[in-house]
């Protein structure tokens, strides 16, 4: 193989390796190891943008590994001291959780009832996701960051040029929330909230406090609201309009997170880092931050969003698009990370059917890797994956269409129908079928009520009394002789058991689904049928 495969055609992670090495050249960063970086707001389920910024980063680290030999860091930062803003749509008892509107998110409870708080909760999550995904990094707290002193020496540096910092940051934001903006928000001494609407008074830098005031004269706009509010409603048991002077270091205070963002690259001498097309403007912010510092920013890749069906971005306290577990479930690890590896600044949408194309792009790269003279791309993107051998056995697309025919009523029917469709020597791995069947089971549309005239009636009834009567019987000889002198059952058959007009030989699903629950099935189709007497004829009343 050879040794440039890094400077293959259309390898976006060694091009961004070149940036990082020409950016630590102007830094005149020599030595130790280099810092890559990654942001999670734990206010919602981690989705599939959280963890592609993490997988992508740790694509490109590994390329500048191999092309440098130097060491590298991935830092994964969860902003737990932020303020819950909105009770997300995901978590169950969302009342439970109103009350703590506007404390920080590691001292939310967990609305589950397993972590120490909601922040921790989603952390854990990311992190099984991230070690499922076989990514090497630390995962930090914001809060731990914050407290231990790590942000003090640069939180120094933003109060020092206090006023030109903070008018440049709130300069991106609207003229009503520019009369209460500032890039420090305290964590109250009177009742532990980020204060988010305050007017700095007085800075200190030598002493790292602030005096500020909730003024009087604002308006508070909240999400979900459509109206605004007055200071003393949303900020119950502070004090309006006074002076409150605290400290600004050692987690007494949280920057706005424009601010907060350029703070935690400054901070973790970060070189590199991922960011959405969503938040371009607010990479731009970060970048003048550092000029403003006279400090040299990290290179900022910005990536495509994953969408949902509708195009809607995916979000993580609405909870829309394909659930990440679900996927995690249905891809095999190669193909998620195939599916984040190609294409990273065109948006995505993140469906089923992306699913379905995603683990079968590893057997096509694959194939082409195969190519002793042609397949070097296919080898390098297969290495980046980190896709150590060839997957055996049907396509996954293949494995899918067959239960999709087959209609198997559980796990081990879908295996036993794989069996008999596949001989010994093609037979795809068991997880991969358990993958498959999981697919199945978002993908397999809802069951059709079925209209039972008195033919298939009397065929169904006859099939349940003998499947009572003779458990041990084949199944298949007992719908034969249910269906004696009634051919044209089929059809409605196929409805009441299958909720579809057609699919696999009756008798074979019968056989392989078992006399139990066949019978329990043919019970329950005779309970659910729609009688002909029932069914709508149209037109009007």
């Amino acid at each position: 193989m050879s040794a440039r495969l890094d400077h293959v055609p259309r390898d976006w992670c060694a091009v961004e390796s070149d940036r990082i090495a020409a950016l630590l050249e102007r830094r005149g960063q020599v030595a130790g190891p280099v810092v890559f970086g990654a942001g999670f707001g734990p206010s919602g389920l981690p989705h599939v943008g959280t963890v592609s910024e993490v997988v992508r980063t740790s694509f490109v680290r590994r390329a500048f590994e191999e092309a440098t030999g130097r060491s590298t860091r991935l830092v994964v930062v969860a902003d737990d001291m932020d303020a819950l803003r909105k009770v997300p749509d995901t978590v169950p008892d969302r009342a439970a959780l109103t009350p703590h509107l506007g404390m920080p998110l590691h001292r939310v409870p967990d609305p589950w009832g397993v972590a120490p708080s909601l922040a921790e909760g989603m952390v854990d999550r990311l992190r099984r996701v991230l070690d499922v995904m076989e990514v090497d990094c630390e995962v930090v707290r914001s809060s731990d960051l914050y407290r231990s002193g790590r942000h003090d020496s640069a939180i120094r540096a933003f109060l020092a040029d206090f006023a030109e910092v903070n008018a440049l940051v709130g300069a991106s934001v609207g003229a009503l929330r520019r009369r209460s903006y500032s890039i420090v928000m305290p964590v109250s001494p009177h009742t532990g909230r980020v204060v988010e609407h305050t007017r700095v008074l007085d800075v200190d830098p030598h002493r790292g406090t602030i005096t500020y005031e909730i003024p009087r004269d604002v308006v508070i706009q909240r999400p979900g609201l459509d109206h605004g509010l007055e200071p003393h409603e949303y900020y119950a048991g502070e004090p309006i309009g006074e002076p409150v002077t605290v400290s600004a270091l050692g987690g007494g205070g949280k920057f706005q997170w424009k601010a907060d963002w350029a703070l935690r690259l400054l901070s973790g001498d970060i070189a590199y880092e991922m960011h959405g097309q969503d938040l371009a403007d607010s990479a731009r912010v970060v970048r003048q931050v550092f000029e403003r510092l006279r400090r040299e920013p990290p290179v900022l890749f910005e990536y495509g969003l994953f969408v949902d069906e509708r195009g809607r971005k995916i979000s993580k306290t609405v909870g829309n698009g394909f659930a990440l577990d679900d996927a995690i479930g249905c891809l095999t690890r190669e193909g998620l990370r195939m599916l984040l590896y190609r294409k990273p600044r065109r948006p995505r949408r993140f469906d089923l059917a992306s699913v379905l194309r995603a683990d079968d792009a590893v057997r096509h790269e694959a194939r082409l890797a195969g190519d002793p003279r042609r397949g070097a791309g296919a080898r390098l993107r297969l290495r980046r994956i980190g896709a150590t051998a060839p997957p055996g056995g049907p396509r996954f697309g293949t494995l899918v269409r067959v239960l999709a025919a087959c209609a198997p009523v559980d796990h081990a029917a879908a295996v036993a129908f794989v069996e008999r469709v596949f001989p010994p020597g093609r037979r795809p791995e068991p997880d991969l079928v358990a993958r498959a069947w999981r697919f199945h089971l978002h993908a397999r549309p809802a069951p059709r009520s079925a209209v039972l005239d008195t033919t298939a009636t009397t065929v169904l009834r006859r099939l349940a009394d003998a499947l009572a009567s003779a458990p041990h019987a084949d199944p298949g000889v007992l719908l034969h002789k249910a269906l004696d002198g009634h051919p044209d059952a089929y059809r409605p058959l196929y409805l009441a058991l299958l909720g579809r007009p057609h699919g696999p030989r009756l008798a074979t699903w019968l056989r392989i689904t078992g006399t139990r629950r066949s019978l329990a099935l043919v019970r329950d189709a005779l309970s659910r049928a729609v009688p002909p007497s029932d069914r709508s004829e149209g037109g009007s009343p």
